[in-house]
């Protein structure tokens, strides 16, 4: 298993291979007893059922082994704690915390826990997936990924922590040596996050009480080397000892993603505290001067700069944000030839229906021809051995059918010479004449097999097929979430944009409980947003541009009209380009009805409407307090610069009237309403 295995950025390592240690000058009369090492584990079986085989890492606070199920066969990887550890609360406390969240986040791109336990001289162990492959701290050491590449790993760290934030478990302490690539289904990039949910302590988080809950004698937590995040990949507010939510880890994600990009990280110093420093006030240095010949798209850069936004309210507000941010870079970049056509978003019908669980996004197929039969097992077939058993006796297949087919003219013909003769049942009231037509000729498809068949075409790539079938039922197609959905990616696919985007309102109004926030509906969103923001654009489709548009602004909900204000006000609106889409969603959105709004968004909206009128804005103070989010914190956070107007001394701050206190004071309210979320 590969990672870390301990959860100190610099913990001391065991003595390298083929060096001796010198033992430590004791007084001989005063010898205490030897202290069991990591080595001592293998070859027993812990909790009657994990032997352990070998060690794979050993840090200050435990051991991590390879492990073997006794019962299941299957490998594992068995974490230990070592016995002194114990003896500190707050360690073991942690040790739990890791366990339950790595059990409950139960994600594709989570190594998951599956049993945790004490053995018999006290220490705990918990039992992860066994996972093998490369940390993305030794492929990044290999030199700087390629565009597609690191897009595609960091979308999968992000669905990752979407589903651990959903949980309200942040990691804390995301880097390259927590985050191993592994080969899985075709796609030797499969991303797999270590170490979820440890409970790390943030500097300036070392109370007094840390301390008073020592005994004598005993070290205190901070001095066991357990308890820092990483100084290189840690957020603004986490180096400040403030309090730090799911922001926190879209910052060190942000960090990793400029990592691999541009082989080097953003932020680096021999100094620890002066590190620190610059990740709480330096400006994010732009990417061409970390790695000249990069040639990052500004797009991508622009991404990666919100995500490390000093102010955590100035980021993405989420990681579904960020999931969705980057599958819409990466359709355009594909759509341009930046990158590999196959790390392209894939089609609705591909994601997954779970929020939780990835899609097959940038994934090649499975090759199955690498699949080995199961050796000496007549009675049970997968389906690749079944595979290679048909192709083996094709011959039996076709004497088969021939036989069958002959067996089936010779009975036709029997009935057609002895029509005269067919007799009546008595009980059944059928001839045998329409029994056997009966059984030569199938009912005719319903309406619900002919859409499943459609939709089955569409699935395979056959766009053509599947829209002409659906087509063809007319009226009795109507209505139905499920064509209007793949009608909406068949045109997609085929060239017909205007046809797209009026599916995505059938598809509302067949089902007004759409969740447009659910992982397999991100494609529905992004498509909408992309093709909004082509306004103005000459080689826009100027009906589908206004389909969209009238998407946005009622048609998908409070969720479009929050998509509208991102193309005004947020990263959509500032690509390069796309000034056009900006200055249209800006009168779009104070166009828009409050009342379909979320209260956040509403009173942002109003909040913009409402310009430099002093005494409007200190009217929306208390429900911006009350009611707002990161965007409302972002306008109020504009308001605290004077305005100032007038000539020579004369000027005068026309914002005079909240600047008295009362815009501190809303900011202040909000920024802790926000915190406790």
């Amino acid at each position: 298993m590969a990672g870390p295995a301990d959860d100190k950025p610099n913990a001391p390592t065991a003595t390298p291979k083929g060096m001796v240690r010198p033992p430590a000058r004791e007084p001989t009369s005063v010898r205490p007893p030897a202290k069991p090492g990591p080595k001592t584990l293998i070859g027993s079986t812990i909790s009657e059922r994990y032997k352990i085989e070998r060690l794979l890492g050993e840090g200050g606070m435990g051991a991590v082994y390879q492990a073997e199920h006794t019962l299941m066969r299957k490998r594992m990887a068995i974490k230990v704690l070592h016995p002194e550890m114990t003896r500190l609360p707050e360690v073991v406390a942690r040790f739990e915390r890791e366990a339950m969240a790595a059990a409950h986040i139960d994600h594709p791109h989570v190594v998951t826990a599956t049993d945790f336990g004490k053995l018999e001289d006290g220490s705990f162990f918990l039992a992860l997936e066994f996972v093998e492959g490369k940390s993305l701290r030794e492929v990044i050491a290999l030199g700087r990924l390629e565009l597609g590449r690191a897009l595609h790993v960091g979308r999968q760290i992000a669905a990752a922590l979407s589903r651990a934030h959903a949980l309200k478990i942040v990691h804390r302490d995301l880097k390259p040596e927590n985050v191993m690539l592994v080969e899985r289904d075709g796609d030797p990039d499969f991303v797999k996050v270590l170490d979820f949910g440890i409970a790390k302590v943030q500097i300036g988080e070392l109370t007094a009480g840390d301390v008073s809950q020592a005994g004598p004698g005993q070290p205190v937590l901070t001095q066991a080397g357990m308890v820092y995040g990483t100084p290189e990949y840690m957020a603004p507010e986490q180096a400040l000892g403030q309090p730090v939510d799911a922001r926190a880890d879209l910052y060190a994600l942000g960090c990793i993603i400029y990592e691999m990009l541009c082989g080097v990280r953003p932020f680096d110093a021999e100094s620890k505290v002066a590190l620190l420093g610059m990740q709480v006030t330096a400006p994010v240095p732009a990417m061409a001067t970390k790695a000249p010949d990069a040639n990052i798209p500004p797009e991508v850069e622009a991404l990666v700069k919100r995500l490390l936004a000093k102010e955590a309210s100035e980021r993405l507000g989420d990681a579904r944000e960020l999931i969705d941010g980057i599958t819409s870079v990466m359709g355009q970049l594909a759509a341009a030839g930046r990158i590999d056509a196959g790390y392209a978003p894939p089609p609705a019908s591909r994601l997954g229906t779970n929020p939780g669980i990835a899609s097959d996004y940038g994934r090649p197929a499975p090759d199955l021809s690498a699949l080995s039969s199961a050796a000496n097992a007549p009675s049970s077939m997968s389906p690749t051995t079944a595979e290679g058993f048909l192709a083996g006796k094709a011959w039996i297949i076709a004497a088969g059918g021939g036989l069958i087919g002959i067996l089936v003219l010779v009975a036709t013909i029997l009935i057609v010479l002895k029509g005269g003769d067919s007799t009546v049942d008595s009980e059944a009231g059928v001839t045998a004449r329409e029994d056997a037509g009966a059984a030569l000729v199938p009912p005719p498809p319903s309406t619900d097999e002919k859409i499943r068949d459609a939709i089955d075409q569409i699935d395979k790539r056959n766009y053509g097929s599947g829209i002409a079938a659906l087509e063809g039922l007319g009226p009795e197609a109507q209505g139905r979430e499920d064509v209007h959905r793949a009608l909406f990616t068949a045109y997609g696919k085929t060239g017909r944009p205007a046809d797209a985007m009026r599916e995505v309102g059938l598809m509302m109004k067949a089902n007004a409980e759409l969740d447009l926030l659910a992982e397999n509906n991100i494609v529905i969103r992004t498509e909408v947003r992309n093709m909004a923001i082509l306004e103005g654009q000459p080689s826009a489709n100027k009906a589908a541009v206004e389909e969209a548009w009238s998407l946005l602004h009622g048609g998908l909900g409070a969720v479009g009209l929050d998509d509208l204000y991102e193309i005004a006000y947020g990263h959509s609106g500032m690509l390069p380009g796309y000034q056009k889409a900006r200055e249209r969603a800006q009168r779009e959105v104070l166009k828009a009805a409050r009342s379909k709004m979320s209260s956040a968004l509403a009173v942002t909206v109003d909040l913009h409407a409402a310009g430099e009128n002093c005494g409007a804005i200190k009217g929306l103070l208390e429900r911006a307090a009350d009611k707002g989010d990161e965007r409302t914190m972002a306008v109020l956070r504009s308001l605290t610069a004077p305005r100032l107007h007038g000539g020579g001394w004369k000027k005068q701050d026309s914002l005079g009237c909240i600047h008295e206190g009362s815009l501190n004071r809303a900011i202040g309210d909000l920024d802790a309403r926000l915190r406790k979320k």
